[in-house]
């Protein structure tokens, strides 16, 4: 009797406990922040941190070997294009040059000879004919040794800031041994990295005021304009380099190396590809691949949904697919949800 009664009971609480769970289902819903994804747009400014380089630099050579004679490069110092960086003992390519010229001269006249000989058949065309081809060989001989008479001398192949000296004077030296490293300053330039976000539209400069501030220069802001970038992405940070050069080069106090601020702020709004939504609604699923948890309004549900994410702008990131403009998504705890889980807005659980 005793058993009867005690199994009764725990049926009678069996069923009282089911028809709870049944009378207040929204109880037990979870609690969640829901945000809607917005179009996304540029930051009114971005700042970058970019160095000052100079246009080109190139470590010069002689393209023929000997005693370095001439070398008044002075690291710091500027020589004008066209004028002497350093240069070798000519003596031995004067007298190259000379022998060259005197048998230059003396295939001139047996040329000479030999053809007034042919036009009076007093020589055969054969002996004419070596007579021209030794002409043609003390020509080239001629031009070969005024041209490494010219490569004894090194000239600035532009206004060359001299940057280092490699070698003393009245060093011996071979060709192609580095001699000194110059450095074009006539337009100083102003290298950053930029995201690839931004590089889109690398090709619509006047979309944008780009500035930059020089430690040099304190509180002066320098107008900077577009020049050209690489193509090729950093492996590590995967973002593109691109070359700035100073609107107004005369007005800058700079060298190469120096650290520079650049601001780039946009003319008008740029409209994003994608939406932006909070980083805090990203998660990752068991295959590692991005998903978001969109809100289902009719029945109060979450669902994941797959997505593609762009550029990190701050506590939001970029979707560039998966989602739209206006779709409702939870903003935080995503790591707590399951696919059909149903869940209460903050707001109507306050």
């Amino acid at each position: 009797m005793r058993s009867a009664c005690r199994l009764m009971l725990i049926v009678t609480l069996g069923l009282s406990g089911c028809g709870g769970e049944q009378d207040t289902p929204a109880d037990s819903a979870r609690v969640v922040k829901l945000v809607d994804a917005t179009s996304a747009q540029q930051p009114l400014s971005r700042r970058f941190v970019g160095r000052v380089d100079a246009r080109q630099t190139v470590d010069l050579s002689f393209r023929v070997g000997g005693q370095l004679s001439e070398l008044p490069a002075t690291p710091g110092t500027v020589i004008p294009q066209g004028e002497m960086i350093a240069r070798l003992d000519p003596t031995d390519y004067q007298l190259a040059e000379r022998r060259a010229e005197a048998e230059h001269r003396q295939a001139t006249s047996t040329l000479s000879r030999q053809r007034n000989l042919l036009e009076q058949n007093a020589v055969s065309r054969s002996v004419f004919e070596e007579a021209e081809t030794q002409y043609a060989l003390t020509e080239v001989q001629l031009d070969n040794a005024r041209q490494e008479l010219s490569y004894s001398v090194i000239e600035a192949p532009f206004d060359a800031l001299i940057t280092r000296r490699m070698v003393d004077n009245h060093t011996n030296v071979q060709p192609n041994t580095e001699i000194v490293r110059v450095q074009d300053i006539g337009e100083l330039r102003v290298r950053i990295n930029i995201p690839e976000g931004l590089i889109r539209y690398i090709d619509e400069p006047e979309r944008f005021d780009i500035d930059a501030q020089l430690v040099s220069m304190p509180g002066q802001r320098l107008p900077l304009v577009y020049r050209e970038h690489v193509t090729e992405p950093d492996e590590v940070a995967q973002t593109y380099e691109v070359s700035l050069a100073f609107q107004d080069q005369d007005a800058v106090i700079a060298l190469p190396g120096m650290t520079a601020s650049v601001s780039v702020t946009p003319r008008e709004v740029v409209e994003l590809p994608g939406v932006s939504i909070p980083v805090s609604a990203v998660a990752k699923d068991n295959a590692g691949d991005f998903r978001v948890w969109r809100y289902a309004e009719e029945d109060g549900t979450v669902h994941p949904q797959p997505v593609v994410v762009g550029e990190i702008q701050g506590s939001r990131i970029a979707v560039l697919s998966g989602l739209d403009a206006g779709d409702t998504i939870v903003a935080a705890g995503v790591h707590a949800l399951r696919d059909g889980m149903r869940v209460r807005p903050m707001q109507d659980a306050l």
